[in-house]
């Protein structure tokens, strides 16, 4: 059974669980005070044991709930886009991604669970040796502090960045015949074979703001604004629950969400002037609604590819690559007409032109978990040849296709976080996979059956 990666949880509820902890805290240290104080080690394991009993667990999964982690890449510093990830990279590899080193310590009495036992710490059995607790204490004490800091960083400054807002530069546009012949792609994915199946779910259902998947719970949580087709309840406070019980654009009755940062006529008039995610976060300009946005899972490599599970969550691209050292970037941009031709700058399009924004997901999955912290570990782009490498899961393989009217000249740009200032690199998108078992299957048969198929049946 495919599991979470992480737990998001929101912010009421990680309140109440702290008061919760506080009262239970306070009842085991009245009866087990004097234990505490027979022991040196009893004080320096129970003190970090009690922090870490608060911030701990903060630390394993609201990190990725304040979009520090970056998934919007995140990275967020609080404000969360997944930029995607890797933040959360350097903070955890595998046991973040089978959701158990850190949460898993206040919940299976490992460690901490240990250190809040008050017979245990009356033994002082552990603890008395200078043990492995006092220690542990310690460590998660220091995550603590690291985490309350982040903390009262992000309460101080929710929308960090404002004052760091810009332009894109003239030099991040480059007119597109003077981009090389590249066969049609650049980065990862993008490499085909087999069938392929499109799903039809318009082409902006909604927008805002927001970024359930990095920075849950938290309004204007990507400081910038997103497109949603598909699923029409996507904002801040979605979860499983509320998004299979709502609505869709896609024709098929696909309740999956997808999402990307809009793309703006800079000489347009701003619809959300003033307002947080518009120009309060360097984002103006007339938001521009794609021509089409074409959907479609793609076969790749030797292998037959497996249905995608429900719920499995991803990003491409990293909407924090400037703040990130460039990881993760997989912008893609051509014309129509010059399909051969792309660019990861934002292309002027000659007269009779479109400009073409592409999404490549990664399509190798490791079919356990259906997300991660960073949601990048549990998920990889396949080979050159177009296969998946160490024991990674084929699953079809998400291209989008975006196409727009383009202004004139360099008057457009992607919506970003204000300290990204427009560049193209940050193109980024995110997805959380809603189909049913039998849409799923369905699909998975149709590009293995090197079939091309439309609105696949979800019954």
């Amino acid at each position: 059974m495919p599991r979470r990666g992480r737990h998001r949880t929101s912010l009421p509820t990680r309140l109440i669980a702290i008061v919760a902890a506080l009262l239970v805290t306070g009842g085991v240290a009245v009866a087990a005070g004097s234990a505490f104080a027979d022991s040196d080690s009893g004080d320096s394991g129970g003190g970090s044991g009690l922090l870490s009993a608060l911030s701990g667990d903060d630390s394993g999964s609201d990190s990725g709930g304040s979009g520090d982690n970056g998934s919007e890449g995140s990275g967020d510093d609080g404000s969360g886009d997944s930029g995607q990830g890797s933040d959360e990279d350097s903070s955890g590899g595998s046991g973040n991604r089978d959701g158990s080193d850190q949460g898993g310590q206040d919940e299976n009495g490992d460690g901490q669970g240990d250190q809040g036992n008050g017979d245990d710490q009356a033994q002082g059995d552990d603890q008395g040796d200078g043990g492995d607790q006092g220690q542990n204490g310690d460590d998660q004490g220091d995550q603590g502090d690291d985490q309350g800091q982040a903390q009262a960083a992000a309460a101080e400054d929710p929308f960090p960045g404002r004052d760091q807002a810009a332009p894109a530069g003239a030099d991040q546009y480059v007119d597109i015949n003077d981009v090389d012949n590249n066969g049609g792609n650049i980065g990862d994915g993008g490499r085909f074979s087999g069938g392929q199946y499109t799903v039809d779910c318009g082409v902006s259902d909604h927008n805002n703001s927001d970024n359930y998947m990095a920075a849950p719970g938290k309004r204007n949580g990507a400081q910038h604004v997103h497109d949603y087709v598909g699923n029409d309840s996507t904002n801040a406070n979605s979860d499983d629950d509320s998004l299979d019980a709502a609505g869709t654009s896609c024709g098929n009755d696909d309740k999956s969400t997808f999402f990307w940062p809009v793309l703006r006529d800079l000489n347009g008039q701003s619809p959300d002037e003033g307002e947080d995610g518009g120009s309060l976060d360097g984002n103006e300009g007339s938001i521009l609604k794609p021509l089409a946005a074409q959907l479609t899972f793609h076969g790749h490599g030797d292998e037959a590819v497996q249905p995608m599970p429900t719920h499995l969550m991803m990003i491409m691209g990293n909407a924090k690559q400037g703040q990130q050292n460039g990881d993760n970037v997989n912008a893609k941009y051509t014309c129509t007409g010059h399909e051969d031709q792309v660019t990861d700058k934002y292309p002027i399009c000659g007269a009779g032109s479109n400009l073409v924004r592409i999404l490549d997901y990664p399509s190798c999955w490791d079919g356990q978990n259906l997300e991660s912290k960073n949601f990048r570990d549990h998920m990889a782009f396949p080979n050159e040849e177009g296969n998946c490498e160490n024991g990674f899961t084929p699953i079809p393989a998400l291209r989008i296709s975006l196409t727009y009217n383009q202004p004139d000249g360099r008057a457009f740009a992607i919506d970003s976080f204000p300290q990204e200032q427009h560049n193209p690199k940050t193109d980024h998108s995110d997805f959380e996979n809603l189909a049913s078992e039998t849409g799923n299957r369905n699909g998975a048969d149709c590009i293995n059956n090197n079939q091309q198929c439309t609105n696949v049946a979800q019954q």
